[in-house]
C-alpha cells in the first residue's frame, strides 16, 4: 500500500491509536499530499490562524456566559466563571462578543496581538425602555418579573389575520403553531408550556386593558355541532375579529406574578396588547395594504389512474380478484391516462389582500385616532373564505392638567365560509380516496359520481361546493377611562371595559342526487 501521508498525519493517527491527546494546526484539504512536502494552502493557513485568548468584562467585572463568535462563521466559545476565552482565529477576521442586555462589540484580530482584554457596556436604551406590565407601565430595568416585548416594526412585515398568529416566529420561549389551514384558523398558543390535558391552555389576551372573552374555537361552541368533521378540535380563532394592524405593541407575562394581577384567568400566560393612539399635529393619513398568494405546495403521493390499473391487474393475476368479476377498464394500463387527480381539484391557489385607511393627529389636549380595514382571505380548499370588516376610534382628552379622559372602541364583523375538510368524511379524506378514473364531471357538465361494490364515495368537488356552512360574528370591544393626577408621582386611574359579541351559524345541504350517491332531503340550521 502507498504511503502518501505527511509525518503530521501520521503522528495524529498514532496519537488516537494510544488515547494520547494531539493538538494539530488547522489542515486545508486540497489534494494529495505526499512524502515531507506540505501544500501552499495548508502553509498559507497555518500562517494566518492563531490562537486567541482574553477575558470579557463589564464594569463591575467577568462576566459570565459572554459569546465571543468569528463573524461570519460558527467559531464560536462562551467565556467560563472567570470571564475567560479562547478560540482560533485567522489575522482580520472579527471578534463578536455579545450578551443579554449589552451592546455588541466587535474587535478585528490583528498579526502582533494574541490577547484581547474586552469591556462591554449595557444596553441603557434597552433598559430604559418602556414596557406594558398589568398595572400599567415601567421600565423594563426596574421590571423583576419575565416579560417579552414584540414591537410594531415585528409585526409590519407578517402575513397574518389574527393577533393569535403575530406571537409566530416573534416571541421567545413561546410555543405558537396552527390548528389548521383554514382562513381565519386558530394558532394554539403556549407561554407557559402544558399544564393540563383538558382544560383550556390559552393565554389571556388584554387588549389597552380590557380582557378579551375569546369564546369558543370549534365548530360545535358555535352551533355547528361536528359538521366541519373535526368535533372540538379548536380551528376557528375567536381573536380573528380583531384588527392586527392597531397594534402598536404586545408584551408577554410569562410567570407567575401575572396570577397576582388576573387571578387564575392569568394561569396561563398574560398578552397584553396595545393599540395606537393619537399624536398632537397636523392630522395626518395612511393607507396600509397587503397582498398575498397562499397555495398548499406539496401533495401527498397518490396513484394515477395508469398507475392503479397496473397496482389492480397485479391483484388479478395474483388470484386475489377472480378475473370473472375483475373490471376490464383497468386490464389495459398503456392505453389509460392519468385520470383525475382529486387533490389538484379540491386544492386552489388563494388570494389574501387587506387594506386599512387610518387618520390620527390633534392637539395638546384633544389627540385621536381612527382607522378603517377590510381583509379578505381564500382558503386553498374550493368553498372556503374568511372576510372581516372592522372600525377603531381611540381618543385622549387632557381636560385639566390633573384629569385625562380617554375612550377607546372598536367594531369588527366577520364572516367565516367554511368547509367540511377534515374526518373521514371530509373533502380531503375523499379527495385522497376517490378513484383516479371518475370524472369531476358528466358529459352534461353536472358533478358525476359512482357507486361500486364496496365503494360509494361521494364527488369531493361536489361536497364542497353543495354544503355551505357559514360563521357571522360581531364584536364590540374598548374602555372608558379617567386619571387623577393628585400629586407628580400619584395617579388615580378608573377604566369602565366591555366587550359585547354576538354570532349566528347557518348551514345548508341540498339534496343531491349524483347517481350512486343521493342525500334526498333538504338540510338546514341556524
Amino acid at each position: 500500500m502507498e504511503s502518501n501521508h505527511s509525518k503530521k498525519t501520521m503522528l495524529a493517527a498514532v496519537c488516537l491509536g494510544l488515547g494520547l491527546s494531539y493538538s494539530p494546526q488547522v489542515f486545508a484539504v486540497g489534494g494529495s499530499v505526499t512524502g515531507d512536502s506540505e501544500s501552499p494552502a495548508l502553509t498559507e493557513v497555518q500562517q494566518q490562524t492563531k490562537r486567541i485568548t482574553g477575558v470579557v468584562s463589564d464594569h463591575t467585572g467577568p462576566v459570565i456566559g459572554a459569546s465571543v463568535k468569528v463573524k461570519g462563521t460558527s467559531n464560536g466559545v462562551a467565556t467560563d466563571f472567570d470571564g475567560n476565552f479562547s478560540l482560533q482565529a485567522a489575522v482580520g477576521q472579527t471578534l463578536v462578543v455579545s450578551y443579554v442586555g449589552y451592546l455588541p462589540k466587535e474587535i478585528v484580530v490583528t498579526a502582533t496581538q494574541n490577547v484581547y482584554n474586552i469591556t462591554i457596556e449595557e444596553d441603557r436604551q434597552m433598559l430604559n425602555e418602556v414596557v406594558v406590565v398589568g398595572y400599567g407601565t415601567m421600565k423594563k430595568s426596574d421590571l423583576s418579573g419575565s416579560s417579552i416585548s414584540i414591537g410594531e416594526d415585528a409585526l409590519r412585515g407578517s402575513v397574518i389575520t389574527s393577533l393569535d398568529q403575530s406571537l409566530q416566529g416573534h416571541a421567545t420561549g413561546v410555543t405558537a403553531v396552527t390548528t389548521s389551514g383554514a382562513p381565519g384558523s386558530s394558532s394554539a398558543i403556549r407561554v407557559r408550556g402544558i399544564g393540563s390535558i383538558n382544560a383550556n391552555q390559552e393565554p389571556l389576551y388584554v387588549i389597552d386593558g380590557v380582557i378579551v372573552q375569546t369564546g369558543g374555537q370549534s365548530g360545535a361552541d358555535f352551533g355547528l355541532g361536528d359538521r366541519l368533521g373535526n368535533g372540538k378540535v379548536s380551528t376557528i380563532s375567536p381573536l380573528s375579529t380583531l384588527n392586527p394592524n392597531d397594534i402598536v405593541s404586545m408584551e408577554i407575562l410569562k410567570d407567575a406574578s401575572a396570577t397576582a394581577i388576573y387571578g387564575a384567568q392569568g394561569a396561563n400566560g398574560v398578552v397584553l396588547i396595545t393599540t395606537k393612539r393619537g399624536k398632537a399635529g397636523e392630522a395626518k393619513f395612511s393607507y396600509d395594504g397587503m397582498f398575498a398568494v397562499n397555495r398548499q405546495m406539496k401533495r401527498l403521493d397518490m396513484m394515477n389512474l395508469r398507475e392503479y390499473s397496473e397496482y389492480y391487474q397485479d391483484f388479478v393475476n395474483n388470484g386475489w380478484i377472480m378475473k370473472s368479476q375483475a373490471n376490464p377498464n383497468y386490464s389495459d394500463a398503456s392505453i389509460l391516462g392519468k385520470g383525475t387527480n382529486w387533490q389538484d381539484a379540491v386544492f386552489q391557489t388563494a388570494l389574501q389582500h387587506s387594506h386599512q385607511i387610518s387618520a390620527q393627529g390633534g392637539t395638546d389636549a384633544v389627540r385621536y385616532y381612527v382607522s378603517g380595514n377590510f381583509m379578505n382571505q381564500e382558503g386553498t380548499i374550493i368553498g372556503s373564505e374568511f372576510t372581516r370588516y372592522s372600525v377603531r376610534t381611540n381618543l385622549d382628552a387632557q381636560l385639566k392638567p390633573w384629569l385625562k379622559l380617554g375612550l377607546s372602541a372598536t367594531f369588527s364583523n366577520t364572516k367565516d365560509d367554511l368547509t367540511k375538510a377534515d374526518g373521514t368524511e371530509g373533502v380531503i379524506s375523499y379527495s385522497l380516496t376517490t378513484l383516479p378514473d371518475i370524472p369531476i364531471y358528466d358529459i352534461w357538465g353536472n358533478y358525476y359520481t359512482e357507486a361500486r361494490e364496496g365503494y360509494t364515495n361521494p364527488n369531493p368537488v361536489a361536497l364542497a361546493n353543495y354544503n355551505q356552512y357559514t360563521l357571522e360574528r360581531r364584536k364590540l370591544t374598548g374602555n372608558i377611562f379617567a386619571e387623577v393626577s393628585f400629586l407628580s408621582n400619584l395617579v388615580w386611574h378608573a377604566e369602565l371595559g366591555y366587550d359585547i359579541s354576538g354570532s349566528n351559524a347557518e348551514t345548508w345541504e341540498p339534496s343531491v342526487d349524483l347517481g350512486g350517491w343521493q342525500k334526498p332531503a333538504n338540510q338546514d340550521h341556524w
